[in-house]
């Protein structure tokens, strides 16, 4: 079933598609031409194996032709094209399925529906799934007004940062993935996220949420003190606004 047409979305998904397209699927026969066609980066040159074919008649199926705004205009694009790389690196076999329009950059779907993304010739799991990534671009499109603040925090390259959740709301699980995390409740949200991950030191950006201006140092507190494990850094660009600012200066959302 295509998500357009499954009635048991989340509310806040259901509400993100609400401004979505939906564009022409690929059938699965067409499918199959293109991953015979498809150039494989495997070293030696091993075909496209049986699984990979059937998990991108799946994806198809599933989101082709899907396209959804986020931040900005560019929006998320779905689905499988003539130009499509099916290729096996250090996660195992994966394919270009998606173009994140914000990011502006190709993201790899591995075989378990896990999400990749190659930036400066470095590859990283983003998320653990497409629902996942999903429900946390839904949980953005719907605090992405209030007032907030950008954090930032450097991290040994391939570091995670240690999470202690003192002060934060719950976690929220189906939105949180391996690079994209979130923490919701009571009028406060928390998306901790990777930003950079080549060069000497990965970067995460930590965003805080609340329904209130006033309720942001107790937030911005709250995060400084459960992040742990790297340092913190100045942050002068907010990518929900796409506008640079002072570090730790909050941008006040919609009136």
């Amino acid at each position: 079933m295509h998500i357009l047409d499954d009635p048991g979305l989340s509310p806040r998904v259901t509400t993100l598609l609400a401004r979505a397209r939906r564009g022409t699927a690929i059938p699965a026969e067409c499918v199959r031409e293109l991953a015979a066609r498809a150039e494989a980066f495997a070293g030696d040159a091993a075909a496209v194996p049986p699984e990979a074919v059937e998990a991108m008649i799946r994806f198809e199926e599933r989101y082709g032709g899907l396209w959804y705004p986020l931040l900005g205009s560019n929006g998320m694009e779905h689905g499988l094209d003539g130009g499509t790389l099916v290729h096996r690196g250090a996660d195992g076999w994966s394919f270009s399925g998606i173009v994140d329009g914000d990011w502006t950059s190709t993201v790899d779907v591995l075989l378990d529906q896990r999400t990749a993304m190659t930036l400066a010739g470095r590859s990283r799991v983003i998320n653990r799934s497409i629902r996942q990534r999903m429900e946390s671009h839904a949980q953005l499109s719907l605090v992405r007004d209030r007032p907030h603040i950008t954090l930032a925090v450097g991290m040994a390259p391939g570091r995670v940062p240690a999470v202690a959740g003192v002060g934060l709301p719950a976690v929220d699980v189906e939105a949180t993935g391996p690079a994209d995390r979130w923490w919701v409740g009571g009028g406060t949200a928390v998306h901790l996220e990777l930003h950079k991950w080549w060069g000497d030191e990965d970067l995460w950006v930590a965003r805080c949420f609340t329904e209130r201006a006033r309720d942001l140092p107790a937030a911005v507190d709250s995060v400084r003190r459960s992040v742990t494990g790297g340092m913190w850094r100045e942050e002068e660009w907010c990518a929900v606004c796409a506008h640079s600012r002072e570090p730790a200066q909050p941008c006040l959302g919609t009136p």
